[in-house]
């Protein structure tokens, strides 16, 4: 895994460098994971994630300002249109849509930074302690396993320890059926903001399809790898018991959906589409997994 284009890595190596001559001695280690390290980042189109580990609990609000800021800036210096794919930046005409847009952020969807410090990091024990907001959400819906797997199989060092070693194999069936719910999360915010924003609620059913195999793979045991790998595993192993065909039209999708003329009644119908198809798969998959 490797930041394979020029402009975005120019972007991340000034970037890490100047947090951590804001914060010498304090950052323990710095990992960019996702699109940005599988070849599959766009600009314009793509965000990123990372994840910050630092010493001390009481500065992660000051080193997340800080790193926003810092985004803002370098994104204006590179004009790699950040701001406008990172959730935590987007502006729209429509009150209504910044509103659904603050809550998914609140969701941690598209959040380009997460800070924690070292204390609060169970690797081993998919936990993150002394933070109500993620600690609550770890432990109801959101897999913290397949967060860790994500950075384990698709993260890369920029600075400091390399935590993917510490990220265990084998995780607990609680965070597999946990991961579940990212995908029907973004299917429900897609026809939250359909009324608002079609074409928003266009690129977060195709997401979704891919966040499903995503959850799929990783509650099999198998290694998260890039979308285009992870939709023909997917396809291998379900076979004909799968719409496939929409889940490649949905890779298609992926890439001409700022292009297209998508009308309302096509964009209602792919997502009614897509949530069949998330909720079908979650099915087949829970029967193999259980064997029954």
């Amino acid at each position: 895994m490797s930041i394979q284009n020029k402009k975005l890595k120019q972007f991340m190596d000034e970037l890490v460098a100047q947090l951590v001559a804001k914060f010498p001695d304090e950052v323990i280690s710095f990992v960019l994971f996702g699109s940005a390290t599988t070849g599959e980042w766009i600009r314009g189109k793509s965000d990123i994630d990372c994840i910050v580990i630092i010493k001390n609990k009481k500065l992660c609000s000051q080193v997340t300002e800080c790193l926003n800021k810092l985004l803002l800036e370098l994104d204006s210096k590179y004009n790699l249109k950040l701001s406008e794919t990172c959730t935590s930046y987007k502006k729209t005409d429509n009150f209504a849509l910044d509103l659904i847009f603050k809550t998914e952020n609140k969701m941690m969807f598209g959040q380009p930074f997460y800070v924690v410090a070292s204390d609060q990091l169970d690797l081993k024990g998919f936990k993150i302690r002394n933070d109500i907001k993620i600690e609550i959400g770890t432990r109801t819906i959101a897999s913290l396993g397949l967060f860790l797997q994500r950075i384990k199989n698709t993260g890369i060092i920029l600075y400091g320890k390399d935590i993917r070693k510490e990220i265990p194999t084998t995780v607990p069936a609680i965070e597999k059926l946990k991961a579940s719910f990212n995908a029907m999360l973004l299917l429900m915010m897609s026809f939250v903001i359909f009324p608002f924003s079609p074409k928003s609620a266009f690129s977060h059913a195709i997401k979704a399809n891919f966040w499903a195999c995503d959850d799929v793979l990783f509650a099999l045991d198998k290694p998260l790898s890039t979308t285009k790998q992870e939709v023909k595993e997917i396809c291998n192993l379900f076979n004909k018991k799968i719409d496939s065909d929409h889940l490649y039209q949905s890779l298609d999708f992926k890439k001409t959906k700022d292009t297209m003329n998508a009308d309302k009644w096509f964009v209602l119908q792919y997502v009614l589409k897509s949530t069949r198809f998330v909720y079908g798969l979650y099915g087949i998959a829970l029967k193999k997994l259980f064997k029954f």
